[in-house]
């Protein structure tokens, strides 16, 4: 029997995507505005039903709106891409809703398989979105890369669902663990099959060794594309991780706990120290990226355990925020001065205040470091589950290895906010070498000033994010 109540949202989402491609396919002319509004509506319509009190479950509520959300930031942020040689506006619209679709789907499955059709329809028109970029060769090589490697990992993702149905007969996340836990299989059998489908949810998530689409597939990408990749393929990966780990795997923690934790340690170190040698802000945002997405898998190690499933979904919250403000501000400075390089923000503060403080601020949330509070907050979040004296000491080697990345972390973070509040450079001291239509950059803006403002208002008072994500 269907679940309406689940089904709603991403058809709504979806149903936008599809309205905008077919205003743009039939309308006079190609509107970028028509195509955002009939984007923007779409989502907010689907954020109503999102947070209408007939949704039961709080942390699948919490992450749909993560998906949502995020995606309604990027649409606004695409406004400064008007007339820049990329794709048409319809079917960056319908890719971008699409793809939507099947995070929020993705993070409100309640199967196995709705959830690989849903990481497929997340996929997909993710690596579209990267490759039919116009003129660009890295786009296209990063949008080859990122296929690639998306048909491995679903394939061994849908090899350990055929694993798992064979020994349990059933696809139903309520059933699969007490199933398992009475198969006759042999427990090899049955860890490798929970393994195996844990797989394609670390690639999504950016986790190494799933994670060398990441660096090229950003850069190949247009800002607000790599922003979409960088929160809402995360936002989905991680919710339904959240979700299947403790719901349908629970029984079977000593299979998929040391992988977890293993995962979470490489993709910390790998992410941090790719990160430390970039001289491009996108490219460093890239890698920060993986190394933030092994703060989320953190505490997964020790999902099991009760109210430790919100401490991951926390974190991403206020990583979605920074993240959405930082890629913001570089889509901005990119389609004003036609690069990202360092050299593009060098003195960004004293030029755009606004967006140059904002940048400053999410770089600093990232980071963990004061005044930015709700950073330092989160990070607290995520090594918390890793100390319970209820585990003894088997995960405080994973604790370790947190907190001295958050001090390798803090090296390239700190770096960029030198250069971002120290002098002007020639780059910004020079001639605005695209300028955007004045209605598009305030649209654009908004997408940034909106997330700073909930960074703000949460260093203020932590609570306000922490007790809404139950």
């Amino acid at each position: 029997m269907i679940d309406w109540s689940d089904v709603v949202a991403p058809l709504v989402v979806a149903g936008g995507g599809i309205l905008a491609l077919l205003l743009d396919a039939f309308g006079t002319r190609r509107s970028w505005r028509r195509s955002g509004i009939v984007s923007f509506l779409a989502l907010v319509a689907a954020l109503v039903v999102l947070l209408s009190p007939s949704r039961p479950d709080g942390l699948q509520q919490a992450l749909g709106v993560l998906v949502v959300g995020g995606t309604l930031l990027v649409v606004l942020a695409a406004a400064v891409m008007e007339h820049e040689d990329s794709m048409p506006p319809g079917e960056l619209h319908f890719l971008l809703l699409v793809s939507a679709s099947g995070g929020l789907s993705m993070v409100l499955a309640r199967d196995l398989a709705t959830l690989v059709v849903s990481l497929e329809l997340l996929s997909l028109p993710s690596i579209a979105l990267v490759g039919l970029r116009r003129g660009d060769v890295d786009a296209a090589r990063g949008a080859w890369t990122f296929f690639v490697v998306s048909v491995v990992s679903t394939a061994v993702t849908l090899l350990g669902i055929a694993f798992v149905y064979g020994v349990s007969g059933t696809l139903v996340y309520d059933e699969l663990a007490l199933r398992l836990s009475a198969s006759r299989a042999p427990a090899e059998v049955v860890g490798a099959a929970v393994v195996l489908t844990v797989v394609g949810l670390l690639f999504k998530l950016g986790a190494v060794p799933l994670h060398l689409w990441v660096p090229g597939t950003y850069r190949g990408a247009s800002v607000p594309v790599a922003a979409y990749l960088s929160v809402v393929s995360k936002a989905g990966a991680a919710g339904a991780l959240v979700l299947l780990l403790p719901d349908a795997f629970g029984l079977q923690g000593e299979s998929w706990r040391p992988v977890v934790a293993v995962a979470a340690a490489l993709t910390l170190v790998v992410g941090n120290l790719g990160a430390w040698v970039q001289d491009d802000v996108v490219g460093l945002l890239a890698w920060s990226s993986i190394a933030q997405a092994g703060f989320v898998l953190a505490p997964m190690a020790v999902l099991t355990t009760p109210g430790v499933a919100s401490a991951p979904i926390r974190y991403l919250a206020v990583y979605a925020l920074a993240n959405l403000v930082a890629f913001g501000v570089v889509g901005l400075v990119r389609r004003r001065w036609g690069g990202t390089s360092m050299a593009h923000v060098a003195g960004l503060v004293r030029v755009e205040p606004w967006t140059g403080s904002a940048l400053v601020l999410a770089l600093l949330t990232l980071a963990g470091f004061p005044p930015a509070v709700i950073g330092l907050v989160a990070k607290y979040v995520v090594l918390e589950p890793l100390l319970d004296p209820r585990f003894g000491t088997p995960y405080a080697w994973l604790a370790v290895v947190v907190a001295l990345n958050v001090v390798v972390g803090l090296v390239y973070y700190l770096r960029l906010v030198a250069v971002v509040v120290g002098p002007v450079g020639p780059r910004l001291a020079g001639s605005t070498v695209s300028p955007s239509p004045p209605r598009a950059v305030v649209v654009a803006r908004t997408a940034v000033l909106v997330p700073a403002a909930a960074l703000v208002v949460t260093s203020v008072q932590p609570d306000l994010l922490l007790s809404w994500i139950p």
